[in-house]
Order: structure tokens, then C-alpha cells, then sequence
């Protein structure tokens, strides 16, 4: 079975919705737990989670998980791109995917996490490999990487994430379809924070 690094991106300054998100209540305990629940569930190897901004609020509320790999951004103002370098960067050495993943994707379940990963595994063959899905035509998360890319996302000079890379390596993707719209409910503004709690 392949080893599948997931990263989680907590970095952002969370400006739209002006205050720290990811620990807002949410279900019985809070959105980043949640995320956290559910990947914790799924088939990876190791959870990296990157922090930033609220790294103090973060590390509290995990701090007796120990299957957690606490990594610091120091540079989280400069961008999402600079806290995948720091997941990708500190991600085991066996690793042969890079899972990125956002922190603020509460509804994403295990079972989607894991149609993710089951896509790689199944068309894995030591070849460089990026799986992305969409929910309908929209493009969704987590992006699951080959370890080939490894390079490209620890190198890349573009500030907003991986979307350079999986535009120059557009001939390795191979997409997948969720039949639900979990992963693309995020959670950005304090309205979309209320709209959602409210489905």
C-alpha cells in the first residue's frame, strides 16, 4: 500500500472573516476538529497540520493528540504556497503522495478522502500522478500529488497554492467526480459561517 502524507492548512490570517475560523464551534466540537476527525479516519499515514497565524489556538486544541505533526509557517503572510512548502517539506521520507488539504472543509468526509486516495492507488505505478476532484464542474479539494512533484511544490515561486503546478503538469492529472458539494462548503465570511451551521 502506498504512504500517503496528509498536509492540513491552517496558516491564513482568516482576513474575511476577521477573526480565527478554524476553531468556531461546529458540530460538538469545532471546524478544524472536524477536519481532523474525519482525515484521521481516512487511509493516510501521517497528518502534518500547518499553522500560522493562530498558532497558539490551534496546537491548543490537539494538544493531546500525538498522531499530529505540528508544523510552523513563519512566512504564512507571504501566501498558501509557502505553508505547502513547509507540509511537503517536513512529510516523511516514505511518502509517495502528498495529500493538501484545507482546514477550513468541515463537511469533506472520510469516505471522500478516501476516494481520493483509493483513485491513486489504483492508478499508481511509480509515474508521476496528481488525482484532483471537482464537485460537478467546480474544482474541489483535498489534490492528491505524486511524490514527483515534490520539487515543483517546494520550488514553485507563485503564492496561491498549487494551481501553477497542476497547470504545468495539466498531462499527469487524472480527475475524479464527488457526488456531493462537501468539498467546496467552505467557511470565509461570518455569513457563510452562519449559512452553513444552518444546513
Amino acid at each position: 500500500m502506498n504512504s500517503i502524507s496528509a498536509i492540513i492548512l491552517t496558516a491564513g490570517l482568516a482576513s474575511r472573516m476577521g477573526s480565527s475560523k478554524l476553531d468556531l464551534p461546529f458540530k460538538k466540537h469545532t471546524i478544524i476538529e472536524e477536519v481532523i476527525n474525519q482525515l484521521s479516519a481516512s487511509k493516510v499515514n501521517e497528518i502534518i497540520l500547518v499553522t500560522g497565524a493562530y498558532q497558539d489556538r490551534i496546537q491548543d486544541l490537539f494538544a493531546d493528540n500525538q498522531n499530529l505533526h505540528f508544523v510552523h509557517n513563519s512566512q504564512y503572510q507571504e501566501g498558501m504556497t509557502t505553508s505547502i512548502q513547509c507540509g511537503v517539506s517536513s512529510s516523511s521520507a516514505q511518502a509517495d503522495a502528498y495529500l493538501i488539504c484545507l482546514g477550513d472543509l468541515p463537511f469533506i468526509t472520510t469516505a471522500e478522502y478516501n476516494q481520493v486516495i483509493d483513485q491513486f492507488n489504483t492508478n499508481y505505478e511509480e509515474q508521476p500522478l496528481i488525482i484532483r476532484p471537482f464537485a460537478g464542474k467546480i474544482p474541489a479539494h483535498p489534490v492528491l500529488f505524486s511524490k514527483h512533484f515534490k520539487q515543483d511544490l517546494t520550488q514553485t515561486p507563485f503564492k496561491e497554492g498549487a494551481k501553477e503546478v497542476l497547470k504545468k503538469n495539466s498531462s499527469f492529472v487524472t480527475e475524479i467526480y464527488f457526488q456531493s458539494k462537501n468539498a467546496i462548503r467552505d467557511i470565509d465570511t461570518p455569513e457563510a459561517y452562519i449559512d452553513l451551521l444552518g444546513h
